[in-house]
C-alpha cells in the first residue's frame, strides 16, 4: 500500500507538477524533482518515488521515439534531448541514494549471494548471463516486472539450451532435462522435485507473463528467487 501511494505521489508530480507550469525545462524538473523528496523521511521511500519518475519519463520518450523523425539520431531532436537530460538527472539522484544500484534496498526478500553467485558462474555462458544480466538491470531500474519475470525465463532457457546441446523450447526440455540430470548422478528423488518445479515454472511463465501481462508484484520476488536456484542447480551440477 505505501508503494502505491508513493508512486500515485510520483505521477502526480510528473503529470502535474510545478515545473511543468512555470519551469518546463530538464533543470526545472531537477529542481522539482529534488524538492518533493523532502516528503519523504528515508532512503527507500525516496527511491520507490524515483524508480516510478524515471519510469514514466522512459515510457513517454519511448513512445516519442517511435515517431520521432531524429530516432535515429535522437540528439537532434529537442525534445528528445529534453527526456534524455530528464533520465539522466534523475539517476543521478538514484545513485546518490543508492550508489551501487543495489535491487536489494528495494527488494531485501530476494537471495543476492545466490544471485552474486551466478553472475560469476554464467560467465561460461554468456547468451544467458547477458539476459541474467537484463533482468536484474530492471529490477535496479524499476522496471516492468513482467519484463523481468521474461527475461530470467529467457536466461534459464538459454542456459539449458547451451548445457543440452541443443535448441530447444523450455517446455520441450523435460526429457532431455531429466536425462542430463541422471547423468550427473542426480538422485532420483531430487531429479523428480526439480522437474516438478521446472514444469510449474513453465505453467506459471505461460500463464501469467509469457502469454499474458498478469504479474502479481506480491509473487516476484519469489519467481525471481526460484529462477536464480533452478538456474544455480543446473550450473553446479554442470561436469
Amino acid at each position: 500500500m505505501l508503494e502505491e501511494i508513493i508512486k500515485d505521489e510520483a505521477k502526480n508530480f510528473y503529470d502535474y507538477g510545478d515545473w511543468k507550469q512555470y519551469d518546463h525545462t530538464p533543470s526545472g524538473f531537477k529542481d522539482g524533482l529534488e524538492l518533493q523528496l523532502y516528503n519523504h523521511n528515508n532512503s527507500t521511500s525516496k527511491l520507490f518515488y524515483l524508480y516510478e519518475v524515471l519510469r514514466l519519463i522512459r515510457e513517454e520518450y519511448h513512445k516519442h521515439l517511435k515517431v520521432c523523425k531524429s530516432k535515429d539520431e535522437p540528439m537532434k531532436c529537442h525534445q528528445n534531448k529534453v527526456w534524455l537530460k530528464m533520465i539522466y538527472y534523475t539517476e543521478q539522484i538514484i545513485e546518490n541514494l543508492n550508489p551501487a544500484f543495489d535491487f536489494q534496498i528495494l527488494r531485501p526478500e530476494l537471495n543476492t549471494d545466490l544471485i552474486h553467485e551466478n553472475l560469476k558462474k554464467l560467465s561460461n555462458y554468456p547468451e544467458s548471463a547477458k539476459i541474467y544480466q537484463s533482468a536484474l538491470d530492471k529490477l535496479n531500474e524499476g522496471i516492468n516486472e513482467r519484463n523481468v519475470l521474461d527475461d530470467l525465463r529467457l536466461s534459464y532457457e538459454l542456459l539449458l539450451k547451451s548445457v543440452l546441446s541443443n535448441n530447444k523450447s523450455l517446455e520441450n526440455q523435460n526429457s532431455e532435462l531429466g536425462k542430463y540430470l541422471k547423468e550427473q548422478d542426480v538422485s532420483a528423488e531430487c531429479r523428480n522435485m526439480f522437474q516438478t518445479l521446472n514444469n510449474y515454472f513453465q505453467k506459471y511463465q505461460n500463464t501469467y507473463v509469457k502469454h499474458n501481462d498478469k504479474v502479481l508484484t506480491k509473487e516476484v520476488d519469489l519467481i525471481v528467487n526460484l529462477t536464480s536456484s533452478l538456474i544455480n542447480f543446473i550450473i553446479n551440477n554442470r561436469t
